[in-house]
């Protein structure tokens, strides 16, 4: 009778890879080592990642629970974007179709809103 051969756990091979920028189209490479540091494949170019981080964006609060800790925001282009407790600034009196100002970010699970904070109703 043979002895069986144990199955040795191959790593994974990562290859530098070009992508397109679903913001700007440009195709930019994703390199060995970044697939390595996080495997999840970018939507957006270096260049619109850090814009997207730096660009302040409003919105209306589709809703949000204070016991679950999270929300939505609805953009200008009608898509939604999640937030977290964490990422609000001022949650006090929070409501729905409040404007909103807040910046995007990219994390492993995509877009996500940071930096939440309610647009002041009042005008100096």
């Amino acid at each position: 009778m043979e002895a069986e051969t144990p199955l040795v756990a191959l790593e994974p091979v990562y290859r530098d890879r070009l992508l397109p920028c679903r913001r700007c189209g440009l195709r930019f490479l994703w390199t060995a080592w970044e697939q390595q540091q996080d495997p999840t494949e970018p939507s957006h170019c270096p260049g619109c990642r850090h814009l997207l981080a730096l660009t302040p964006r409003y919105g209306s609060l589709k809703w949000y629970d204070r016991r679950k800790g999270f929300g939505f925001i609805t953009m200008a282009d009608g898509s939604e974007v999640f937030f977290h407790r964490r990422d609000l600034r001022r949650a006090r009196g929070l409501r729905r179709g409040q404007v909103v100002s807040f910046r995007l970010e990219t994390d492993s699970q995509g877009l996500r809103a940071v930096a939440v904070a309610p647009v002041s109703e009042a005008s100096p």
